[in-house]
């Protein structure tokens, strides 16, 4: 009688456990391996996807052509190369961006709800942009860049300066002065908008954009975003032991206030860039890295590059879903993340009956 009880209890445990051997597989080094191959996969072909649809038309043949033999290069090549290009890399390099960005908030706060708007990067761009518009209307857009991006500086060093304690930056103490610094900065932008009448001007701003993307403006944003990036993987080991908690962490012998500091340089860098390239994007660093987190487990070492990969591909979709939804209109590409992620979220958050992640 004992055994039969304990063969009859062990098979609904079986049952029970069979549905997590695939998540549990992910999460092996050859699973985890694999899933990256996966995404960069889907990652190119999004790229392609995305260059070669649109209001003019375009398939992959075009494309190839307008690449491989630029003399003969038609109309429709040349939209191709210089609008839609410029404007898909644009959406691949600053998605991963904000993804890592927002991990890397999340593991030095250890705040699951953290993001890169949690250091005031989009509300001091926001801020700057409306004072550039107002002193500087007929700056080029270049200028403009460089202004948000010494906007989303200025909140950072307000934001670390204010959570900076006598003795050691804590978690509460950046996100306390985060929140204040952006509420702030915030209410100053808009009413420099109401005031001077850029509230329409600086909307589609606001809510994110990819339109009007160079080559120019890439070549001056993308290697600051890969070099950052590069620091932030570098930094996903001590990251991980930090998310052990501080005392761990200091008896392990990590440089909190260092990781932090730099933490912070790296988040300022990857979502300042980010900003001032394509305006403030939300959502995107909140739910990509928590996605991750749920398929790899909590190793920065892989939750970070995963992150990075995703929130590529959701952006890029994202973009050339913004630009055929309403075609031929471009919509704000940040409502539409905004739109997809707020569901995404709060299944995220409850994804266990009552529990929050």
């Amino acid at each position: 009688m004992p055994l039969s009880t304990k063969a009859m209890s062990s098979k609904p445990q079986a049952t029970a456990s069979s549905p997590r051997m695939p998540l549990q597989w992910l999460r092996t080094q050859a699973g985890f391996a694999l899933s990256m191959v996966l995404m960069v996969c889907i990652l190119l072909f999004s790229l392609l996807f995305s260059v070669s649809i649109g209001v003019a038309g375009g398939n992959i043949h075009v494309l190839a052509d307008a690449i491989f033999r630029p003399a003969h290069l038609t109309d429709l090549g040349r939209i191709m190369l210089v609008m839609r290009m410029p404007r898909a890399l644009a959406a691949c390099f600053t998605g991963a961006a904000f993804a890592l960005s927002g991990g890397v908030m999340q593991g030095v706060t250890r705040n699951p709800l953290a993001d890169s708007g949690l250091l005031g990067i989009n509300a001091g761009a926001g801020f700057f942009v409306a004072l550039t518009a107002v002193l500087f209307p007929s700056l080029p857009s270049i200028g403009m860049m460089l202004s948000a991006f010494m906007g989303a500086a200025l909140a950072v060093l307000l934001v670390y300066g204010l959570g900076t304690g006598k003795h050691k930056t804590g978690a509460v103490q950046l996100i306390l002065a985060g929140s204040a610094v952006s509420a702030l900065l915030t209410a100053l932008s808009q009413g420099v908008s109401l005031t001077f009448g850029l509230s329409k001007s600086l909307s589609f701003w606001t809510a994110g954009s990819l339109s009007g993307i160079t080559w120019q403006s890439l070549v001056l944003t993308i290697p600051w975003i890969f070099g950052a990036g590069f620091v932030s993987l570098l930094l996903s080991g001590r990251l991980s032991i930090l998310a052990l908690g501080e005392e761990s962490a200091a008896g392990l012998g990590i440089n909190i206030r260092a990781v932090r500091l730099l933490s912070t340089i790296v988040v300022l860098i990857l979502a300042g860039a980010s900003v001032s390239l394509v305006g403030g994007i939300s959502f995107l660093g909140l739910i990509v890295p928590h996605i991750v987190r749920f398929l790899t487990g909590e190793d920065y070492r892989r939750l970070l590059p995963g992150s990075a990969l995703l929130g590529a591909i959701l952006l890029v979709l994202a973009d050339a879903a913004a630009r055929t939804v309403h075609a031929p209109f471009d919509t704000p590409v940040g409502a539409l993340v905004s739109a997809i992620g707020v569901p995404v979220f709060l299944a995220l958050t409850y994804r266990k009956k009552g529990a929050i992640l």
